[in-house]
């Protein structure tokens, strides 16, 4: 633990080349104005909550009323500007939409609350992964054959995130997905040696799910079923590595909540931690990342619970899923502004019936950390590119941060068109030419039928469009970006990502050369699936 955190998380495992694209060797960019009405987007100081309350037998609690609640920061009381109030059980008028994929969902369900299941092989011993596969299986078994929350199967292991099942509202997709897979013994969970590696594992995934599914709004419950974070003497680090350490929780904390991500972590094995301390008026008494950190106050930051030393996992995975589709939603604007980076700013909700408990996010940083540009001083690609290329550019999960639809050349097979939508790029006038200009990278790679990589390739490009008619609010245009790479044998898979430099959002995406049923690559959990 010599190392800072921020060198683990940021670590690069592998290297690309990205080269800045001259104005006249640009890409020809195109554009189409896509028909639809237009919104206004406006950037505020709007801070969104999502609660939940449970009663002291930990049931959900959904007929509260805007009056019920009294919301604080830094124990000064807010205005509430917006209230929802929670889905009342059973009050589903009709079954849920079906949906298969990440396309699906945002094109039928884009704001509806999702559950996203990891399987965490990381830090868990091979017993604990046997007996959170039963678990989750008696959980699936209790539940009809459509879903009520479309929901993604993701395993964690040391090298990988394996998206095992992409979001379905289907039971036996699930089960299907979980059958397949098959968790090898981790003797590195057990070996003291490798708690820097642990770490940096655990980091990497909840940054990796928190980017991805950035750009769908609805709310997401991630149910972490393991260890989590690895343990470890906190008092034994160097001060400055216990700095880093909370700032780069902090900073992942963040970014779960940015994307709108509640984390509920589950150890059946675990030891119980002490939850955060409060005063008499039930007001946290520092900020969360001041002492201990661990899963315990990741999911504690996010609004969500951990629980530990339960038989009973398959109830504790139900009352997850559950609480992420019973929640109220708030909305208020701070009375006061702070401009200082390492403010945190508390939140507390308070219910009027003081027998009830309300979970959200314990809070905020003041100001959130900027976007790093795409090439450091050097010229060389920086370090949170590195990462974000890395991260995005290896599995199957899809990362819908940008919108992005691909479509290949029918005159030309090795030649791919991204096309990307406009509004969730960051743009900026260029007053010489009258134009707007957004930069971004893209990224291709090539993979065999067993994941081997082939190729690997990242241009950093700007591109350009005219500014938005007079009168018109909203940017529904798409950019077009034509991208070549080899698809002969022995190429089966192919992955895309669009990372837009700006503001930092991702999107990525695969084409399949060859029948996916025919693949069969550790990286991605795919197993090649023989004829009976």
């Amino acid at each position: 633990m010599t190392r800072t955190i921020l060198s683990l998380v940021l670590a690069a495992v592998i290297s690309i080349i990205v080269a800045p694209a001259r104005a006249q060797q640009a890409p020809t960019i195109q554009t189409s104005q896509q028909p639809g009405s237009y919104s206004l987007q406006v950037n505020s100081q709007i801070v969104v909550l999502d609660v939940v309350v449970n009663n002291k037998k930990g049931e959900s609690v959904s007929n509260l009323t805007r009056d019920d609640f009294k919301v604080y920061e830094n124990k000064v009381p807010q205005t509430i500007l917006s209230f929802e109030p929670a889905i009342q059980p059973g009050a589903h008028a009709t079954a849920p939409i079906p949906i298969a994929s990440t396309a699906d969902l945002d094109r039928q369900e884009p704001n509806a609350p999702v559950s996203i299941i990891v399987l965490d092989e990381v830090t868990t011993n091979f017993e604990d992964e046997a007996f959170a596969r039963y678990s989750l299986k008696k959980y699936l078994n209790g539940q009809g054959d459509t879903l009520r929350q479309p929901t993604m199967l993701i395993a964690v292991n040391f090298r990988n995130m394996m998206v095992l099942r992409d979001y379905t509202t289907s039971r036996k997709e699930i089960l299907d997905a979980l059958d397949r897979h098959f968790a090898g013994y981790n003797w590195k969970a057990v070996n003291g040696a490798w708690t820097s590696e642990q770490l940096n594992a655990a980091f990497a995934s909840l940054i990796e799910v928190a980017r991805a599914t950035a750009g769908h709004p609805g709310h997401k419950n991630m149910i972490w079923v393991g260890r989590g974070f690895p343990s470890f003497r906190w008092d034994k680090l160097f001060p400055n590595t216990q700095e880093a350490l909370r700032a780069a929780i902090a900073n992942c904390a963040n970014i779960l909540r940015d994307s709108r991500v509640t984390l509920y972590a589950i150890d059946p094995a675990g030891l119980s931690a002490a939850p955060p301390p409060v005063d008499e008026d039930g007001f946290y008494v520092e900020e969360p990342f001041g002492g201990q950190v661990d899963f315990d106050t990741m999911a504690q930051a996010t609004g969500g619970q951990s629980f530990h030393g339960r038989n009973d996992v398959d109830r504790l995975i139900s009352t997850g899923v559950n609480d992420g589709e019973t929640f109220y939603t708030l909305t208020y604007k701070p009375t006061t502004v702070s401009q200082d980076p390492k403010d945190f700013r508390l939140i507390q909700v308070l219910l009027s019936d003081r027998s009830l408990r309300a979970s959200t996010r314990e809070g905020y940083f003041a100001t959130a950390a900027p976007i790093q540009p795409a090439l450091d001083a050097t010229g060389k690609p920086s370090k949170q590119l590195t990462f974000d290329i890395d991260v995005a550019g290896q599995g199957l999960l899809v990362f819908d941060g940008v919108p992005l639809t691909i479509t290949r050349d029918p005159a030309a097979p090795d030649t791919f068109h991204l096309h990307v939508s406009a509004s969730s790029l960051t743009w900026q006038q260029d007053p010489s030419r009258k134009m707007q200009q957004s930069e971004m990278t893209v990224f291709a790679a090539s993979f065999d039928k067993k994941g081997k990589s082939l190729s690997r390739r990242a241009q950093l490009m700007t591109v350009q469009l005219p500014p938005l008619p007079a009168g018109v609010t909203a940017d529904n245009r798409s950019v077009t970006v034509p991208l070549t790479i080899a698809t002969a044998p022995p190429a089966a898979r192919l992955r895309f990502v669009v990372r837009s430099n700006g503001n930092g959002r991702i999107g990525a995406d695969n084409v399949f050369l060859v029948d996916r049923k025919s693949l069969s690559d550790p990286a991605t959990g795919l197993k090649a699936e023989h004829p009976k």
